[in-house]
């Protein structure tokens, strides 16, 4: 039998004590209360919205539980919306950025340069330079980042949004303001927008989307650590290394492919004003204001027939004016999808509800 002195019981005791402040350490730094930031609600505001050429970098989690329908060709998209983002981000400009997904076959990096976009994906071993215009595209992971959300939330907050401040939060060692957003327009399923931000720059660290009838935020995308300084140049450019191929791709025409298929938008649909669409999309339309703003985009025969009838196994039907339409409700995006007397299958999404697309899609028909 080993006899254990009691000189060296005190060392592993010293040991065993060290490791269990190391291990708490943590939780005790988060306990600190926040310094109280008198920076008002307006400011806070004007700061994120001004926070486009701030730079920083570190890694980002999203979650989000939106229970979002398997749809034709937007399986990408529809991973977004449910689950864990995992990213790295690099940011020195709106036009010098990159971000790396990371997947469970790898990662997908995404580099912003003036140059143009490239795309490096690790499971094909492949870099592609992405060039042409997007005066409109499908989300991708990026715009999760909590920044980027910030941005075209703050953006997007309309007139009649209630703005007010939050209990400062310590995020990934930043002494955080919060900021909240509550629309007054009931038509929207957004119940409220929580920021929080650095007061001095306005770089969002964390932002949680509340849905309307839940008490627990649908998505939330937060920095687990992050650094305000501007990132290396040499870590914004891809730089491939033997055996990576290389190649080149064209955006499609935006208004080719998405023009040409119905007649052209109303100017209201009823009540709801449209919003300015980018130059050529005349057939693609925005409606409404604010967090009640909703999107109408007529699809091609073949694809809208394709997801007209996988939207009505998920979705609920609708009778829109003796018209076939579908509507598909998530905690915080409601889509609708209603084929018209004329042939084109209409889709309405957006964080609206669903009786106001209802509304909306019955002026369409009507103008149809």
């Amino acid at each position: 039998m080993r006899v254990i002195s009691r000189q060296m019981l005190r060392r592993w005791a010293v040991v065993a004590a060290g490791t269990a402040l190391l291990c708490a350490l943590p939780a005790v730094v988060g306990a600190f209360p926040t310094p109280a930031s008198r920076i008002s609600a307006a400011q806070l505001r004007a700061r994120i919205a001004a926070s486009a050429h701030e730079s920083f970098q570190g890694y980002a989690e999203s979650y989000t539980d939106l229970g979002v329908p398997s749809l034709p060709d937007l399986g990408n998209v529809v991973s977004l919306m449910d689950g864990t983002t995992a990213e790295y981000v690099w940011y020195a400009a709106p036009d010098r950025w990159r971000a790396d997904q990371l997947t469970s076959a790898g990662e997908n990096d995404l580099y912003q340069t003036p140059r143009g976009t490239y795309v490096w994906n690790y499971t094909t071993n492949a870099l592609t330079r992405v060039t042409g215009s997007q005066p409109v595209r499908l989300p991708r992971a990026s715009d999760l980042l909590p920044p980027e959300l910030a941005l075209r939330l703050v953006g997007l907050a309309g007139r009649a949004t209630r703005v007010s401040r939050l209990p400062g939060r310590r995020v990934a060692g930043i002494d955080a303001a919060g900021l909240r957003l509550v629309p007054e327009d009931t038509g929207s399923t957004i119940s409220a927008v929580d920021i929080w931000a650095d007061p001095a720059n306005g770089v969002a660290v964390e932002v949680d989307i509340y849905a309307q009838g839940y008490a627990a935020p649908v998505l939330v995308s937060h920095f687990l650590s992050v650094s305000l300084a501007r990132p290396a140049a040499g870590t914004l450019q891809p730089r491939p290394g033997p055996g990576i191929d290389v190649s080149t791709t064209t955006l499609p025409d935006a208004s080719r492919v998405l023009n040409g298929y119905g007649p052209v938008l109303p100017a209201s649909l009823g009540l709801i004003r449209r919003v300015a669409s980018p130059p050529g999309l005349q057939d693609v339309a925005a409606y409404g204001a604010g967090f009640a703003r909703f999107a109408v985009v007529p699809l091609p025969a073949r694809l809208g027939n394709e997801v007209l009838t996988a939207a009505s196994a998920a979705g609920v039907a609708v009778d829109i004016a003796h018209d076939t339409a579908v509507v598909v409700r998530t905690p915080l995006i409601t889509v609708l999808l209603v084929r018209s007397p004329a042939g084109p299958v209409y889709l309405l999404a957006g964080a609206v509800t669903a009786p106001r697309l209802v509304y909306a899609a019955t002026r369409l028909m009507d103008s149809s």
